[in-house]
């Protein structure tokens, strides 16, 4: 899976560079990503990470009608208990941004009651700020020892690769249903498939060129 979502990564930041790159449609998202960015700098928001990342897991457990039995948040730490896992649950909080969707469903809820069209940027930035806040500190907690809940979905050589293609997608969904008119979901789903194709490719001739010559050095 590993060059398959390598693959993905190059075309979601081809696919999804130009899109961002039109500042007067996107500079709500974009201030609020770079709030989040300073934030993540100054080191705070662990606990705000960890209370998400533990009501993910409850909540994907729920989901698929596993019975959570105890929600545990601390500064640094946290756990769920549950009567069983799989390998949704261990890994939704990583490829779930908890409080961008919270922000939606505030701003849909909004929506029913109110006329609040006045208020969308301030949504878009908080969909900005939220969504680097999931990513920076997804990557922070990846990029350390290798986490239980990796182990428990069938280990970090399948969880990694599958967490970052889940991601890549994810920013192209978010992004389409925030910017309706920048992005074609079909001309994306395209290029990643492309790219994906075109990287197994190389791979096989690589595969094939390193046997023959292998053949080659075996005979003489």
């Amino acid at each position: 899976m590993a060059p398959a979502a390598l693959a993905a990564a190059w075309a979601t930041a081809a696919a999804l560079g130009p899109a961002l790159a039109r500042i007067n449609v996107t500079f709500p998202l974009l201030a609020g990503a770079l709030a989040g960015l300073l934030l993540h700098l100054t080191g705070r928001g662990r606990r705000l990470y960890v209370t998400a990342h533990e009501l993910t897991h409850a909540l994907a457990a729920v989901s698929t009608g596993v019975r959570v039995r105890k929600i545990s948040v601390k500064k640094q730490s946290g756990y769920v208990l549950l009567d069983s896992t799989n390998a949704f649950i261990s890994l939704a909080p990583y490829f779930i941004p908890f409080y961008t969707l919270a922000a939606a469903a505030a701003w849909r809820g909004a929506g029913l009651f109110w006329d609040a069209a006045h208020l969308r940027p301030w949504f878009v930035g908080a969909a900005g700020f939220t969504l680097a806040f999931h990513l920076l500190h997804t990557a922070d907690i990846l990029s350390g020892p290798v986490q239980s809940d990796l182990k428990k979905a069938g280990g970090p050589v399948f969880s990694l690769p599958l967490l970052l293609l889940l991601n890549c997608l994810g920013l192209a969904v978010a992004l389409k249903l925030l910017f309706p008119e920048l992005l074609s979901l079909k001309a994306y789903t395209r290029q990643v498939l492309d790219a994906q194709a075109a990287a197994y490719r190389h791979l096989f001739a690589a595969a094939a060129y390193a046997v023959n010559t292998a053949k080659i050095y075996l005979r003489s």
